[in-house]
């Protein structure tokens, strides 16, 4: 799973409006308890007014501001891979 703490001090900086943390709340969800509705909630809640995992820029601001020192860059990347495989 994804050790995110969802302080959200990532989303804030964020120029693609990417709300990191629950991409990756979403991601652990599926993973862990195997929790297929997230791809719906992944599509239709969380992405349809903000970007998606794969609209990420990789400007590092994220990263900068994370207390966990996440790698989120490649984490989103993982991310795109498994909900936007079919979009």
């Amino acid at each position: 799973s994804i050790p995110c703490t969802a302080c959200r001090y990532c989303v804030d900086g964020c120029p693609q409006r990417i709300l990191i943390p629950d991409l990756f709340n979403a991601m652990n969800l599926k993973r862990v308890f195997r929790d297929w509705d997230q791809e719906d909630r992944y599509r239709n809640e969380l992405t349809k007014d903000n970007g998606k995992a794969s609209d990420c820029i990789r400007c590092g601001q994220c990263e900068a501001v994370c207390p966990q020192h996440l790698p989120i860059r490649q984490l989103l990347q993982e991310v795109a891979k498994v909900f936007e495989k079919t979009e």
